[in-house]
């Protein structure tokens, strides 16, 4: 929980529409406060990134067959055609550099992600090469790795039966991954297939007895600057960084590749480039893009965090006057800090370049090889195959006994928290409390959670009853009744009938009256990239409110307790905050929660929600705590919840009726689930 303080007042601001946040949307940066503020921010990075991108948990890395094959000798270095397949049926098509002439090794390695120029990793102009970096590491003493995005070079699905890769171009092939939301709900998208061949270039160099293991290191520019950072956040192997012309508060990147739903609600490039500290690593900006400003924005804003971590000189940021690019001044002060870090050599601001030919095109694709493996699988073939595998370590990853309870909470509650996006904003909310009226048996207080970051702004009413009224203090439940009710602070405060009788009971009551405003998309690109849907902001909401005012209640006589009872539409959303409550009354309406038609319509999306295993998640991560569900459909996994809350000891905790539950018959369940 983070307040800035607890405040009396009287009013509230008014609210217009949200604007919804783009990738262009400027963003800033929270210095961390102590080493110990950073380690819980990068973590929960690291979980974020990986959730969004549909790896979390991570698919088996199982092994796949390597393709290394048409060694070309150069003066002081070799060149190889390399085929990996990251998944069954799936090929990462890229190339190996390697010296010659400089011992067996093993050498340092280097990967190289190339970005969206228009020849991939073949792109050898004055604003970019690859193949010049790639051999002046390999003339340094280094391996290095210039691997495909997907739709690039080598890397590419079989067409569809309607489809052709013929007359189409590498970004065209690139962008042509396919996107919807019922994709979305099992977390498949474009970033996730990159950053998940990201992962599995790293295993491949690691597989190499000519790689030092100890000394990897990732630089790539635009795009392939973005999988930099992102591989950086995600993966501890490699130990030096250099994003080139992509970590910037301005602009966040606008491909498909560089977008997931939920991905930046929080976060940020600078979030996650800083998440790769304390390894060594170097910005490289340019005055011509939006990466001006790394002098006296993005640079400093990454400086305090390995200055917090006690390793100011492992970071470094500089800005050359250019258009977006990797050219050769970028390329030199990259050299320069790798030399550093990776070869152990003097510091020094700039390497020169040696000179290079670059390979001819035809030398290093694999296309046309006929030695080659060709592509097994359709873009259609490999998201079948990925839902399957999904659904396949969902399965396993249920508790069956009580020694599975640990392992499953560990990877489920990550999931559960970031695929509904529940996070605080970096900065702490307020919350306030002003009291209305008080009568002989109950106060009344207006309450307020507002946050300026991220428009967090809920409001409704406490009542507590007076000192002596109802139950005895160890019998007392702080309830939060939430129903679906328009956005009005204005409404009548007086209590609904049923509630009125759980105050006057001794329970302090809380409704909501006003919801977060959700922002409508207005065609922007990448929307749930960046803002949460209806479903996230509702369900967040009353975490928030669980966790702030049922918590700091502006009486002494504080129920310890909360109980969340959700009827109506708001049924599904305390089930989904049932984790953060003490007990849960959940109205489900019958509705089934596997059916996709359902899960795509505004009111029910969430992304990611299939891939975290749908509603059974949250409402195991609930037990053993008392959860009733109401009128749940057939297709809810009701004997698998009955299983574990008897596994854990308490069969009673859990109710499943098909009848409104009335307080006396909610209260003597209660009181019967706290005893075996």
């Amino acid at each position: 929980m983070f307040f800035l303080g607890l405040l009396w007042v009287g009013s509230a601001p008014a609210h217009g529409e949200l604007v919804p946040r783009t990738h262009l949307t400027p963003r800033s940066f929270v210095t961390p406060t102590t080493q110990m503020d950073w380690e819980q921010r990068s973590r929960e990075i690291r979980e974020q990134i990986l959730v969004s991108a549909g790896l979390w948990p991570m698919p088996p890395r199982l092994p796949g067959r390597v393709h290394r094959w048409d060694r070309q000798l150069y003066e002081s270095y070799a060149v190889e055609k390399v085929l990996l397949e990251t998944w069954p049926g799936f090929y990462l098509g890229g190339n190996l550099y390697l010296p010659t002439g400089q011992g067996a090794g093993p050498f340092p390695a280097v990967l190289n992600p190339h970005g969206h120029w228009e020849q991939g990793r073949l792109t050898d102009t004055v604003e970019a090469s690859i193949p010049a970096r790639c051999i002046n590491f390999a003339l340094r003493g280094c391996i290095a790795f210039a691997y495909d995005m997907v739709g690039y070079g080598d890397t590419y699905f079989l067409p569809g039966r309607t489809e052709t890769n013929a007359n189409h171009s590498f970004y065209q092939r690139h962008r042509r991954f396919p996107n919807s939301p019922r994709l979305q709900l099992w977390s498949v998208s474009l970033l996730g297939l990159q950053l998940w061949n990201s992962i599995r270039a790293v295993d491949f160099l690691c597989s190499l007895s000519e790689v030092d293991v100890r000394r990897i290191g990732v630089t790539g520019a635009s795009g392939g600057g973005t999988q930099t950072f992102l591989l950086g956040a995600v993966d501890d192997r490699p130990q030096v960084f250099a994003p080139v012309c992509m970590v910037s508060h301005t602009m966040q990147g606008g491909c498909a590749c560089e977008n997931a739903p939920g991905l930046r609600i929080r976060f940020s490039n600078l979030d996650f480039a800083a998440a790769a500290a304390p390894r060594p690593q170097i910005l490289v900006g340019a005055t011509g893009d939006w990466t001006r400003t790394t002098l006296e924005i993005e640079g400093p804003a990454l400086e305090s965090v390995y200055r917090t971590l006690n390793v100011p000189e492992r970071i470094r940021y500089v800005c050359f006057p250019a258009g977006h690019n990797y050219n050769l001044d970028s390329r030199q002060a990259v050299y320069a800090w790798f030399e550093r870090w990776l070869l152990g050599k003097p510091d020094r601001m700039q390497s020169p370049e040696r000179p290079y030919n670059a390979p001819r095109p035809e030398r290093l694709l694999a296309e046309h090889d006929p030695k080659r493996p060709r592509p097994l699988m359709t873009a259609e073939g490999f998201i079948h195959s990925w839902i399957m595998q999904r659904q396949k370590q969902l399965a396993q990853l249920r508790p069956r006994t009580l020694k599975d309870w640990d392992p499953f909470r560990r990877i489920a509650r990550p999931l559960w928290y970031h695929t509904l996006s529940l996070g605080p904003a970096m900065k702490p909310p307020r919350i306030s409390f002003s009291p209305i009226r008080s009568t002989e048996t109950v106060r009344t207080v207006r309450f307020q959670i507002s946050d300026d970051e991220e428009s967090l702004s809920v409001a409704g009413f406490l009542w507590t009853p007076r000192s002596g009224v109802g139950s005895t203090s160890q019998s007392r439940w702080m309830i939060l009744r939430v129903r679906q009710l328009e956005n009005d602070l204005t409404k009548d405060t007086g209590l609904a009938p049923a509630d009125e009788n759980l105050a006057q009971h001794g329970h302090s009551v809380l409704t909501i009256t006003r919801f977060t405003p959700v922002p409508t998309p207005h065609g922007e690109e990448h929307f749930l990239t960046y803002n949460r849907t209806f479903l996230q902001s509702r369900v967040r909401d009353l975490v928030q409110v669980l966790t702030s005012v049922a918590m700091l209640h502006p009486e002494a006589s504080t129920p310890r307790r909360r109980l969340l009872w959700g009827s109506g539409a708001a049924g599904l959303w305390a089930l989904l905050a049932a984790p953060a409550a003490d007990a849960t009354i959940a109205d489900l309406e019958h509705w089934d929660l596997t059916d996709e038609n359902l899960l795509t319509k505004p009111d029910y999306f969430c992304p990611g929600f299939l891939a975290m295993g749908g509603a059974i998640t949250p409402a195991l991560l609930a037990a053993p705590k008392p959860l009733m569900l109401v009128r749940p459909a057939g297709s809810f996994p009701i004997s698998l919840l009955q299983q574990s809350y008897k596994a854990l000891g308490q069969p009673r905790a859990l109710s499943i009726t098909d009848c409104d539950p009335d307080p006396t018959f909610v209260f003597r369940w209660l009181r019967q689930s706290q005893t075996r």
